[in-house]
Parts: structure tokens; sequence; C-alpha cells
């Protein structure tokens, strides 16, 4: 019991300060949408796939978020749609191995 309950404060510790953002439809984009490994998104950078996210100007590049269920990601490409909706980078994993989630969002805050 002591254990479990030390366990939880070191998790609650340990996570980055965020701030929650909402509810949003994460999707999912590979490499053939992209023209391959040997693409720039439009942040600037090479997509790494289940941590490059493209999201409308809602959010700015460079800005790390947090989806449940997902862990860290980041703001580097950008997308036309709904601007409740994140499309994430699955490198060569195919499309339809990922249904469309509703997952919480936060922003992980810089200190």
């Amino acid at each position: 019991m002591i254990a479990s309950i030390a366990m939880s404060l070191l998790i609650m510790v340990a996570q980055p300060p965020m701030d929650y953002v909402g509810t949003y439809t994460v999707s999912a984009y590979n490499y053939s949408e992209g023209g391959g490994e040997n693409y720039y998104t439009a942040g600037g950078y090479t997509p790494t796939p289940y941590y490059t996210v493209a999201t409308t100007e809602e959010f700015d590049i460079g800005t790390i978020l947090y989806i449940e269920d997902l862990g860290e990601v980041q703001v580097q490409d950008r997308g036309n749609f709904p601007s409740d909706w994140i499309d994430l980078h699955i490198g060569y994993d195919p499309i339809e191995s990922w249904d469309m989630r509703e997952r919480e969002v936060y922003i992980v805050r810089k200190e």
C-alpha cells in the first residue's frame, strides 16, 4: 500500500506542468501522404513517427502537446481540417490501422 502511494506521488511529481485545452479528434497520416521520408513539414522539421503532429494555426509550430494515451508530441506541421482535430504522423504504418480517436489534449508548459 505504501509503495503504491509513493509511486503515485512520484508519477505526479515527474509530470511536467500542463494546461488542459480540450477533447480533440486524433487522426493519422503517414509517409505516403507526405512524399516519403525525404520531405519537411510546414515547420521545417523532418517528421518523426508518433511524435510529429499537424494542427491548425490554433497551436504554434514547436508547441509540445500531451495527448491522452499517446504521450508528448510536437506541433511540426499544418493541416486543413477543423480546429478540434490533430493529425498524428505514423511513419510507414498503414492509415487503415489507425482509428480516429477522441482524446484529451494538454499543452505542456515550458519552465
